[in-house]
């Protein structure tokens, strides 16, 4: 990731791991008492209601579960842009922007891998940074 001018989109979404490499994960939370996960990260079991929750690195590998290809653009995003959601093999469904795609090649059930990158721009020509997926090589 390009380490010039950025901002979070929002602190806590995201690690990256230690390494050459520095691989991004997303960061959730597993429940204690009924084993589910869920993202982004937070204090209480959205299924259970259990404040025994633990925060836990998520799958950085996925499923196309849909996406779409935007044409108009929206304050500081520039059309094309394609944005879908991605099934995680913990259960989770995670909203996201892709990234390095051709709209041929996306495809509905293919294989996604998550990636850190600019979203859109901020104040200042600020780089607005956060979690992506992009089609697996």
């Amino acid at each position: 990731m390009d380490t010039e001018r950025f901002e979070p989109f929002k602190p806590g979404l995201f690690e990256l791991t230690d390494g050459p490499d520095r691989a991004p994960r997303l960061i959730g939370v597993r429940c204690q008492s009924c084993g589910r996960y869920a993202f982004p990260a937070r204090d209480i079991c959205i299924f259970c209601h259990s404040g025994q929750v633990e925060r836990t690195p998520l799958s950085s590998v996925g499923v196309l579960h849909t996406f779409t290809v935007c044409g108009l653009p929206v304050p500081r995003m520039l059309p094309p842009y394609a944005m879908g959601y991605v099934d995680l093999p913990e259960g989770v469904r995670v909203f996201a922007q892709l990234e390095d795609w051709r709209e041929a090649e996306l495809e509905v059930g293919m294989q996604v891998e998550l990636c850190v990158g600019p979203i859109k721009t901020g104040e200042g020509d600020a780089k607005i940074v956060s979690y992506k997926f992009r089609p697996k090589r």
